[in-house]
């Protein structure tokens, strides 16, 4: 059959084509081979244009796969630009991988990438998006970046473009993901400052640090947070969530035998290891923690109640960071809240406890691989358990919270619910306070005659005898 000359249609004598496979046949004239199909109902020859049998195979497969036919179905369709697809996704609220809304700091990336990303391709046909297109992108960003070199910031903007094209690609608008080629990261990890550069290098660095911010009751909580992200390896916004009423196994709750306290990891990691060691220090901390806010903010849910708000919200995700910066000429060198981290995987190792234990102490999931890669290796010593064995707590030094210096005030006339006019101690004897203030009297009246202005009786506390920070309910206890 391989061997077999067939005549073209309406011819007798002279034969044209010869039969090479299934589907396939040369044309004797030039070489180039055709195929046999079958169009309205008649068999006719069409050609593959090439005279190449691997070739044509290729072809003719394409041809009856249907490819061809989609291929031309997409050439009608209007052109898709990028600015549609982000727009989309921006629409349905930023989805995930599994259809689920982002939140958080998440949310806030994506809604701040998004916004970049419309300035540059909002006109861009999808089907141009190319890594020549990507590398013009970068240069353009790195002209109007503000801060930074602007590599870091590509990465981020480019994961958020093909988050959107995945989006558009399940909504029906693309059919191709884009970015499917393996692209290059713009930032080199070279030149990436990673957290350990930006730790306390010893416990009596750590616990001056926090001094600087218990002197000060306007940044007492930030110093109570500075510390507990150091006694625990927590993120800020891991730590943030902890509140004094949690229930049983909610962020905040601490366990009935007093060895473990509930966090809930950030970047889907809650299943990994929802409970923090109670270890000396820390332990240290929850008992000096708890007499603190039982005097300072008895009515706040939050371990770290923001000093403005106290009762409705818990300290800023940035006001750490914020103050580190400040006290960065005093400290002598940049520390970072995440610093902290490092600091406690620090003392951890120096213990000779292995990369793997700690890094599901922290919440990792890559088995200690990234504490290889971001905290650095550790000294072979160390694993020996001939490690200086750092310590939580300062062997000789104050603790951090010590400092603190501003006790709640108390007045020095106590609050009267009765008609009966108080009673005020002599000028002679005592100073007179703003609660109970010395009138000007007669020169022929006595001392003992003279009283303050009666109270109003009424069921609410009386304002003249209210500082801030007396409260007559309860102390509140963690638990």
């Amino acid at each position: 059959m391989s061997n077999e000359i067939i005549a073209a249609e309406g011819t007798k004598s002279v034969p044209q084509f010869q039969f090479v496979e299934t589907g396939i046949y040369r044309k004797t004239a030039n070489g180039v081979y055709y195929e046999r199909p079958k169009i309205n109902g008649r068999r006719t020859w069409r050609s593959l244009d090439t005279s190449n049998l691997k070739h044509a195979r290729e072809e003719l497969y394409r041809r009856r796969s249907g490819a061809v036919e989609r291929e031309t179905l997409q050439s009608k369709k209007p052109l898709v630009t990028v600015g549609e697809i982000i727009r989309r996704y921006q629409k349905d609220g930023y989805p995930d991988r599994q259809k689920q809304l982002r939140q958080g700091r998440t949310l806030e990336c994506e809604l701040r990438n998004s916004a970049v990303l419309l300035k540059y391709w909002d006109k861009n046909p999808v089907q141009d998006i190319s890594l020549q297109q990507l590398d013009r992108y970068h240069e353009w960003r790195k002209r109007n970046i503000r801060c930074g070199t602007g590599d870091r910031a590509v990465d981020m903007e480019l994961n958020t473009l093909s988050n959107a094209m995945l989006w558009g690609m399940r909504c029906n608008l693309i059919q191709q993901h884009p970015l499917s080629f393996r692209r290059p990261r713009y930032c080199c990890a070279k030149s990436v400052k990673h957290c350990r550069d930006f730790m306390p290098h010893d416990t009596e660095a750590l616990h001056e640090i926090g001094k600087l911010m218990f002197a000060d009751i306007r940044s007492e909580t930030l110093g109570w947070q500075f510390m507990f992200e150091a006694y625990t390896g927590l993120r800020t916004c891991e730590a943030l969530q902890l509140r004094t009423d949690a229930k049983p196994y909610e962020a905040g709750w601490i366990s009935p035998d007093g060895k473990s306290v509930c966090v809930r990891r950030a970047k889907n990691q809650q299943s990994v290891n929802p409970l923090v060691r109670v270890h000396e220090g820390l332990g240290a901390w929850l008992k000096a923690h708890r007499e603190w806010k039982q005097n300072r903010y008895p009515d706040s849910p939050w371990y770290f109640p923001s000093y403005r708000n106290p009762e409705t919200a818990h300290s800023d995700v940035g006001a750490l960071g914020q103050a580190l910066r400040r006290l960065e000429k005093k400290i002598g060198r940049k520390i970072t809240s995440h610093g902290m981290r490092a600091f406690y995987v620090t003392v951890r190792r120096s213990h000779g406890i292995p990369d793997i234990q700690i890094a599901w102490e922290i919440g990792h999931t890559s088995a200690g691989k990234t504490l290889a890669s971001v905290y650095g290796g550790v000294p072979p010593h160390w694993l020996m358990d001939d490690g200086p064995k750092l310590q939580w707590l300062p062997a000789n030094g104050q603790r951090a919270w010590e400092a603190i210096n501003s006790a709640p005030k108390k007045p020095q006339c106590p609050v009267q619910n009765n008609d009966d006019p108080a009673k005020c101690s002599s000028p002679s004897s005592e100073i007179a306070t703003e609660f109970c203030p010395a009138p000007a009297r007669l020169a022929t009246e006595s001392p003992d005659a003279q009283s303050c202005p009666p109270t109003p009786k009424s069921s609410e506390r009386p304002p003249v005898g209210t500082t801030k920070y007396s409260y007559s309910e309860t102390p509140f206890s963690h638990n």
